[in-house]
């Protein structure tokens, strides 16, 4: 009887570690980001703008003003580095490209002079 009561209190013990552990994971995506860029000095004057972003049907359509080359959508807050894949091109000031709903992103711009301006919240719903 002792080896089936230490069977029942491993799987009982095993059982709520995994909740633990998912319940961890499940917060954490949950939750809200609250990542700061604060510590990043802009030092460059950026010479385009984000005009305005439009979401329907899981498309993001972003019309921008003055000399934007290409643009970055991701779901983190961290600037994308010069070479990261995300930048795409941006023809006639005005771009799309596919999201997912229900999620946040993050959109940059960059002009021709490669500085990129700060991040613009678009909450895909």
């Amino acid at each position: 009887m002792s080896s089936k009561s230490n069977i029942t209190s491993f799987i009982i013990v095993a059982g709520i570690i995994v909740l633990v552990v998912f319940s961890g994971v499940l917060a954490l995506n949950l939750l809200p980001n609250y990542e700061s860029n604060s510590y990043y000095a802009k030092t460059d004057v950026i010479s385009a703008s984000i005009e305005s972003l439009e979401y329907k049907d899981n498309i993001l359509t972003i019309k921008t003003k003055g000399n934007a080359k290409s643009f970055c959508v991701k779901s983190t807050r961290s600037t994308p580095e010069d070479n990261n894949l995300c930048w795409k091109n941006i023809d006639n000031n005005m771009a799309t490209t596919s999201i997912y709903s229900n999620k946040k992103y993050y959109v940059w711009i960059k002009d021709t002079n490669n500085n990129v301006s700060s991040p613009t919240i678009v909450n895909a719903n």
